[in-house]
């Protein structure tokens, strides 16, 4: 019996620098849209760690500044609420950011029991040098695809992932 499909792999070919960072994905996975888009987040991910943490972030810290940055200021329940996550998660998320100066935390005016969370300019610095990480991740992982190419799969990927056809929050 011949032998199956050889695996895929997501990253560059040759010997750069994401060589070694490539993602093979079973050959069985190769033909399901979710496994590859799963498999493409993992490989971004996994590729984003060093570069974040080189600038004092991780994959978390980068999701809360993005948040705060592109929804304005908001409670930790909000921002828990957008990422999935628990809020004691998100308590600890924030403590961190703190600690780092990425981020203060204020009494919200409306209910002086809450907490509203502002981005600091600190925080915005490394929230720019962040984009520009996973703009440049996005970019060699996927450096098959053309200008145009990247930018429709990023317009189908925004109108797929549309949340109010139906209501519902994810």
């Amino acid at each position: 019996m011949p032998p199956g499909p050889r695996p895929a792999a997501i990253g560059r070919r040759g010997d750069g620098p994401l060589a070694e960072r490539r993602t093979h994905v079973p050959a069985a996975a190769t033909g399901r849209l979710g496994f590859l888009l799963v498999a493409l987040a993992d490989h971004l991910g996994r590729q984003a760690e060093r570069p974040l943490a080189q600038i004092g972030l991780d994959g978390h810290d980068y999701t809360v500044l993005a948040i705060l940055n592109a929804d304005g200021p908001g409670t930790q329940n909000d921002i828990a609420r957008l990422m999935h996550k628990a809020p004691t998660v998100i308590v600890a998320a924030v403590d961190q950011l703190e600690r780092k100066g990425f981020v203060k935390r204020r009494r919200d005016p409306a209910d002086r029991r809450r907490s509203r969370v502002d981005p600091t300019a600190a925080g915005l610095a490394a929230l720019s040098a962040a984009d520009a990480l996973g703009d440049r991740s996005v970019a060699e992982t996927l450096d098959g695809l053309d200008a145009a190419e990247l930018a429709s799969l990023h317009d189908t990927l925004r109108r797929g992932l549309r949340l109010d056809r139906s209501g519902d929050e994810g």
